[in-house]
């Protein structure tokens, strides 16, 4: 699983601020539609459509002030990521979409230990 980089995620909000439509959105980030329904239920990315709609509206013609506030967009919903152990581990990253279930979430960090053990016997071999 792949998670959509947070630079198309902004450009998804950015086209829902503009008051395009879901599909619209999700032709700009690379998405389907429902993708875009299903982010639009996390409260954060929601609230960034709020923002940047309402700083597109306090200021249209201020196009810095706009691509600003994307970056910090796109920092916002960037994947946050673990911290690596150094100390002889083998370090794994686990992708956890918004709104991911209890039970997802177990299955997704089970299959990423599975994996990081792999990592660590071969690495012994």
């Amino acid at each position: 699983m792949n998670p959509t980089p947070a630079r198309d995620r902004a450009s998804a909000v950015l086209w829902l601020a503009a008051g395009q439509t879901k599909r619209a959105a999700a032709e700009a980030a690379g998405v389907s539609p429902n993708t875009i329904t299903e982010w639009l239920r996390n409260p954060v990315f929601a609230g960034e459509v709020e923002a940047t709609r309402a700083l597109y509206s306090e200021r249209p013609q201020d196009a810095r002030a706009l691509l600003k506030h994307l970056d910090g967009v796109a920092a916002r919903l960037a994947p946050k990521c673990a911290p690596t152990v150094d100390a002889g581990g083998v370090p794994v990253r686990v992708s956890m979409p918004p709104g991911t279930s209890p039970r997802k979430r177990e299955r997704l960090i089970g299959r990423a230990i599975a994996r990081g053990l792999r990592a660590a016997r071969e690495a012994e071999s």
